[in-house]
């Protein structure tokens, strides 16, 4: 089962609570990782800060404008993480090329001192 940060669970319930949603179905998404208890002081927490919000009735949520803010953060500094490691994995990838070529010009030359 993978595993869930705090961060995660977060995103997968502003996302879902994007069109109006009732408990279950968001919960549905994250059943396998929560408990109720913990869904909900997860949806307790979300209200608190003004990220989710009721409408109509006491089940059905909605992503507040706060919460839609906070997920196009979310998405902008994981863009900006994924592209950083990308960048240093061509970096390492250069590297490791530098460092092959450098221990066959070694080898050649080892064998071309022994003849």
């Amino acid at each position: 089962m993978e595993s869930f940060s705090k961060q995660d669970v977060i995103v997968i319930i502003l996302k879902t609570a994007y069109k109006k949603r009732d408990y279950q179905q968001i919960y549905s998404k994250l059943q396998a990782h929560l408990s109720m208890s913990q869904f909900m002081k997860f949806i307790f927490e979300l209200m608190k800060y003004d990220l989710l919000k009721f409408t109509g009735s006491q089940i059905h949520y909605v992503i507040t404008p706060k919460g839609v803010q906070y997920l196009q953060i979310y998405e902008e500094l994981t863009g900006q993480l994924r592209s950083d490691l990308g960048r240093n994995s061509m970096i390492f990838d250069c590297c490791n090329w530098i460092l092959k070529v450098m221990s066959s010009r070694k080898n050649k030359n080892k064998i071309l001192e022994n003849i």
